[in-house]
């Protein structure tokens, strides 16, 4: 019998999987880029109240920013999956340009560290930071490089929730 932690990471790995194909469906019929929205949230619950709340703002505040520079939004969706709100756009515009507008977004406040923006340009390859030159994502507890501290598991999951609580809640 599967634990919970594996049924919860299979349920992960399942919804990583759909939304890949439903973008690379998106961009191949399209030829355009297409942005993805998800926030960072460790543990299983993934869905609640104030997370929901935060994430929603944040699609205002990516359509405000589209808005301002004059480009299009195609087409959308929402879903508010047991693994997370997933926003997904089709966007008429340059996938690089977006990127780093959004990486605005994601790096203007500590609240900014619990998005996770994606884009694929028109030929689904996925825009990067290291595509754009620029550093990885810090830590959200102690600064260093994000991926070294996830891979290393250097902080608790319980150390993880409470900050996040504590951001969403500011």
């Amino acid at each position: 019998m599967k634990d919970s932690k594996t049924i919860a990471m299979q349920k992960m790995l399942d919804s990583k999987e759909k939304r890949y194909y439903k973008i690379k469906r998106f961009v191949e019929e399209n030829k355009k880029p297409v942005l993805s929205f998800m926030l960072n949230i460790p543990g299983s619950e993934k869905n609640f109240e104030d997370a929901v709340n935060f994430h929603k703002k944040y699609i205002e505040e990516i359509k405000k920013v589209l808005e301002e520079n004059k480009i299009e939004i195609l087409w959308e969706e929402y879903n508010n999956l047991d693994t997370g709100m997933e926003y997904i756009a089709l966007i008429d515009g340059d996938g690089k340009f977006i990127k780093r507008e959004m990486m605005k977004l994601e790096e203007g406040n500590e609240s900014g560290r619990l998005l996770d923006i994606d884009m694929y340009d028109e030929n689904f390859r996925q825009i990067s930071r290291a595509n754009l030159n620029l550093p990885e994502r810090k830590c959200i507890i102690c600064e260093d490089v994000a991926r070294n501290c996830i891979k290393e598991e250097r902080h608790s999951l319980r150390e993880l929730e409470e900050k996040v609580r504590n951001i969403l809640r500011k």
